[in-house]
């Protein structure tokens, strides 16, 4: 049997936003943080814009913590087009965020640190409210690293500190994805977007734990990303998020002990 493991560079990788030294009068903030979650659908012709959005900012941030997610929902599928990034369960996410902001469930929506929503194409909206994320320390941190074996995507972390509420939720995400519709609204119409959510997995939070996700078929062989964010079972609000690229370039095949 064979496994993959990210080469050792990128494995021991701890993306810290903050975290506190042996000495306890002594504390390193990177900066604050931001993830936004957009509720997204090939079939809906109010996303591309949305989408557009989502694409804009991650290359104004792309040097800052900052974890933009696209989760593409089922409720806009038919016969005339299904999004091939559709799942149930990402609509169901966008609905228990809707029941908690007692808001409307609609495309495209923008959901900001787990604590508010937005009309996904409001771009300055957005970009306010990240500006002013990063100037706030955050009250915790998670790193972590990654294994493959197979088709699974192990994931090992660590949090800063851990309560019985929090919750660590990890995304496969393929970067960059633009598509060739030929049905339903957007009929036509060539769509891009970006952080496409693959695969997603939420474990309760321990100190140290793990994960794993199963890479989907079409992404092996492929870079692709992954972000971890923890977050409130209570009330869904994000207090840490981090990211690494899992390229094929490093990625090391090693043979397994027996």
């Amino acid at each position: 049997m064979k496994n993959r493991i990210i080469g050792f560079g990128l494995l021991s990788l701890l993306l810290l936003t903050s975290f506190k030294t042996a000495d306890h009068n002594k504390q390193v903030v990177l900066m604050g943080f931001a993830v936004v979650e957009l509720f997204t659908s090939e079939g809906c012709s109010s996303c591309p814009p949305a989408d557009q959005t989502l694409m804009q900012l991650s290359k104004e941030f792309a040097t800052k913590p900052v974890y933009f997610l696209s989760f593409h929902v089922d409720y806009w599928d038919n016969k005339s087009w299904k999004d091939p990034y559709s799942d149930h369960d990402y609509t169901d996410r966008q609905r228990h965020y809707t029941q908690l902001f007692h808001a409307e469930t609609y495309t495209p929506q923008a959901v900001f640190n787990g604590k508010q929503e937005l009309i996904g194409s409001e771009g300055d909206k957005l970009r306010a409210l990240i500006k002013a994320s990063l100037k706030v320390w955050p009250s915790n941190s998670i790193s972590f690293g990654a294994t493959i074996a197979n088709n699974q995507l192990n994931i090992k972390y660590d949090l800063h500190s851990v309560t019985d509420d929090d919750l660590v939720n990890v995304a496969l995400v393929q970067e960059r994805a633009t598509d060739k519709i030929t049905g339903g609204e957007n009929n036509g119409a060539t769509i891009s977007h970006v952080n496409v959510v693959r695969a997603f997995k939420t474990v309760s939070a321990k100190l140290s734990g793990t994960a794993q996700l199963t890479i989907p078929s079409d992404m092996a062989g492929k870079a692709f990303r992954i972000i971890t964010y923890i977050q409130s079972k209570s009330t869904w609000n994000v207090t840490a998020g981090n990211t690494i690229v899992i390229s094929p370039s490093r990625i090391i095949t090693v043979s397994k002990s027996k």
